[in-house]
């Protein structure tokens, strides 16, 4: 029983993977549950941003985000552990954990969760599409 669900483990990790790294995903929208209007602020910041960005995840373990707004693309590396995708940016940016959401060969949505200053959960959900 217990190599049947390694296995099944497994495999479904191999499928994510080919999933995410079959191409090229453009932004399509960030949203959040948080009430705070500072986070909110974040949010519609963050959107425009990421206006006609692209992401893309590469087989070696590596990530290219690009956006139109910022001058050099955000490089770093990737692992997908079960449903959860980590993001390390090259540099002195703290890893993200990411939660997927949805994963299909033409939509990746992910969730975030963070806490406000007082230490109040809430989470950020990206959506990309090919």
């Amino acid at each position: 029983m217990s190599m049947f669900v390694m296995f099944t483990l497994t495999g479904c990790e191999t499928d994510n993977k080919t999933l995410l790294t079959d191409g090229v995903w453009t932004f399509q929208n960030l949203t959040s549950d948080s009430e705070d209007e500072t986070i909110i602020s974040f949010i519609v910041l963050g959107k425009t941003v990421m206006t006609d960005a692209t992401l893309e995840f590469q087989e070696a373990g590596t990530y290219i985000l690009s956006s139109p707004l910022i001058d050099d693309p955000t490089t770093g590396d990737w692992s997908l552990i079960g449903e959860q995708i980590i993001m390390t940016p090259d540099g002195d940016g703290l890893p993200s954990t990411s939660n997927i959401e949805a994963l299909t060969k033409d939509e990746l949505s992910y969730k975030e969760t963070f806490a406000d200053e007082q230490m109040n959960s809430y989470t950020v959900t990206t959506t990309w599409t090919r």
